[in-house]
C-alpha cells in the first residue's frame, strides 16, 4: 500500500511538480491581472495613496478619450499590416530555405539574425535608416523618388514602426513555419507530382492546409507580441507627431508612469487585454483544424 501511494503513477506527482511554475504563474501573471482589474475600479493614482472606487467611470472615460480612441485606431493599423507582412515574408523564406539548396544552414543563420538583436537595438538601428539623410531615403533617391521624413510625418511613423517590428517579427515567423513545414511527409508532395500536380498545385492543396495549425500559432504569437510591444513607439517616435504614432500599449504606459493616472491606464490595459483574448478567439475560429 505504501509503494503503491508513493508510486509514479499517483496524479498528485503531476501536481507536486507543476506547484512551482503554478506558484510564478500566480504571483507573477494572476496577481497583478486581478490587481490591475480592481484598480481599474478606482482612481488610483501615483501622487496620491487614497483611492477611491469609482466603478466603471474610467471605462467610461475612455470611451470619449479622443486620445485614446486614435491609439486604437493607430494599434489597428499598426498590428494589421504588421502580421500581414511577417506572416507572408515568414512563410516565403521558410518555403525558400526548406529547398535542398547548398549552404542552407547559413542562409537559415543569416535570416534568423535579425530576432536575436535586442529589443532596444532595433528602434535606435531604424531611426538611423529612417533619418532624413538615412538609407532608406537614399535608397529612394537613387530610384528617383522623393525622400519622406518617416519620422515626422502621421502616416511615415506609423509606416516605419510596421517595418521596423516586421524586420524582427519575421524572422520569428519563418522558424516556426519552417518547423511546420518539415512535420509535412514527404510522400505526399511525391504523391501530388505522381498525379502531375505542379509546385501551386501542391502548395495549395498539400502546403496550406497542413500548414493550419502552424498559422494559428503564427497568428496569436503575432498578435501577443506586436499588441503588447511599445518599445519601438516609445524610442522611435515618442508617440508623435501629434500622437500619430501612440499604439495602445504606449498609451497605458505614458498614461500610468507619465501622467500617474494608474487607475484609468488599468482600464485601458484591462481592454488591450480583451483585445488579444478576442483576437485570439477569432483566430481559433478561422483556423479550426477538421478531423
Amino acid at each position: 500500500m505504501r509503494r503503491r501511494w508513493l508510486g509514479p503513477t499517483q496524479p498528485w506527482w503531476g501536481a507536486a511538480f507543476t506547484a512551482p511554475v503554478l506558484v510564478l504563474l500566480v504571483c507573477f501573471k494572476f496577481w497583478p491581472m486581478s490587481y490591475a482589474a480592481w484598480l481599474s475600479l478606482t482612481n488610483a493614482s501615483l501622487t496620491d495613496r487614497a483611492r477611491r472606487f469609482i466603478g466603471v467611470s474610467n471605462y467610461v472615460r475612455l470611451s470619449h478619450d479622443t486620445t485614446f480612441i486614435g491609439a486604437l485606431e493607430t494599434t489597428a493599423r499598426y498590428v494589421g499590416a504588421t502580421i500581414a507582412v511577417s506572416m507572408v515574408l515568414g512563410l516565403a523564406l521558410a518555403v525558400l530555405i526548406n529547398q535542398k539548396v547548398p549552404a542552407r544552414g547559413v542562409f537559415r543563420t543569416l535570416l534568423f539574425l535579425p530576432a536575436v538583436v535586442p529589443l532596444i537595438v532595433v528602434p535606435i538601428l531604424w531611426q538611423f535608416l529612417f533619418h532624413p539623410y538615412g538609407l532608406v531615403n537614399n535608397a529612394l533617391k537613387a530610384l528617383g523618388l522623393h525622400p519622406v521624413n518617416w519620422l515626422l510625418s502621421p502616416q511615415g511613423a506609423v509606416g516605419a514602426l510596421v517595418v521596423a517590428t516586421a524586420w524582427r517579427l519575421t524572422p520569428l515567423c519563418m522558424v516556426i513555419y519552417l518547423a511546420g513545414l518539415q512535420s509535412i511527409p514527404g510522400e505526399l508532395y511525391e504523391a501530388a507530382k505522381v498525379d502531375g500536380a505542379g509546385a501551386v498545385r501542391r502548395f495549395q492543396s498539400i502546403t496550406l492546409p497542413m500548414l493550419k495549425p502552424t498559422l494559428l500559432v503564427v497568428v496569436v504569437f503575432a498578435i501577443t507580441l506586436t499588441v503588447q510591444n511599445f518599445v519601438l513607439a516609445l524610442v522611435m517616435t515618442g508617440g508623435g507627431p501629434d500622437n500619430a504614432s501612440t499604439t495602445l500599449s504606449l498609451f497605458v504606459y505614458q498614461t500610468g508612469f507619465l501622467g500617474f493616472q494608474m487607475g484609468y491606464a488599468s482600464a485601458a490595459a484591462l481592454v488591450m487585454l480583451l483585445i488579444i483574448v478576442a483576437f485570439t478567439v477569432v483566430s481559433l475560429r478561422a483556423f479550426r483544424i477538421e478531423e
